[in-house]
């Protein structure tokens, strides 16, 4: 460096600057949207033995649901720039309708409430969940 304090952090400043600047720009796109291929790729790569019969495709691309052969449920979604697979067995899954959409509310802690927007989606909440319980 120049030994000079002024200078010094200037020039690390500008650097900072730079590599911010430069991550704006390559990671600023975001994600594309969940699409029925794209889930079902997933799930293929994921659960190599679930067999999607039916799709419920949000409308924004948000997230994918399929009903398996067996009666099990894949859900896909977008968690930052990966999609994420859940699995659930049949009449497992904790869902209810709400102003025409599929709002999936998991058990565990650690995941979130998923809206999903789509056409037949009172439908499969009824399928899911008989009793519409929230």
């Amino acid at each position: 460096m120049t030994g000079n304090l002024l200078i010094d952090s200037l020039i690390s400043l500008a650097a900072i600057a730079l590599m911010v600047g430069l991550a704006w720009v390559v990671f600023r796109a975001p994600p594309g949207p969940v699409t029925q291929d794209a889930a079902a790729e997933r799930l293929a790569f994921d659960e190599p033995d679930f067999r999607p019969q039916h799709w419920l495709i949000d409308r924004e691309g948000r997230a994918v649901m399929a009903e398996g052969a067996g009666g099990d449920i894949a859900l896909v979604s977008r968690l930052g720039l990966d999609l994420v697979t859940r699995r659930f067995p049949a009449g497992a899954m904790r869902v209810f309708e709400e102003d025409g959409a599929l709002v999936v509310r998991p058990s565990d802690p650690g995941s979130r409430r998923l809206v999903i927007e789509a056409d037949g989606a009172a439908e499969w909440a009824r399928k899911i969940n008989p009793a519409g319980a929230k």
